[in-house]
């Protein structure tokens, strides 16, 4: 059994913006999965597309308990300057070799 799920519009080599401004379908076949920080707890999306690439989506309220990203912007980083949190990257880490973000490329 697979996660792979089919989609339902027909393949296009390159998609037209469409007139709504809606954002086009998302063909990635990975599924993002919630990933809590074992340090101090925010919780993101990850998904990982091989050993090496891993995407993850942060919104507002996991970058605002973030204790890292807390950390660095008192020290005048600003947020969207951060590339990553080390301790949410162990974490999901330790939840992909736990089997809890499977690795499924794009």
């Amino acid at each position: 059994m697979t996660n792979a799920v089919q989609p339902d519009w027909p393949a296009q080599p390159d998609w037209p913006a469409r007139p709504d401004g809606a954002a086009r379908p998302d063909e990635r076949r990975s599924q993002y999965v919630p990933v809590r920080c074992l340090e101090c707890g925010a919780t993101v999306l990850a998904a990982k597309f091989s050993v090496q690439h891993t995407s993850v989506q942060w919104d507002a309220a996991a970058v605002g308990q973030c204790a890292e990203f807390a950390a660095r912007t008192a020290a005048g980083e600003r947020t969207p300057l951060i590339e990553r949190c080390g301790a949410m990257r162990s974490s999901i880490e330790t939840a992909a070799l736990e089997g809890w973000v499977p690795v499924s490329p794009p």
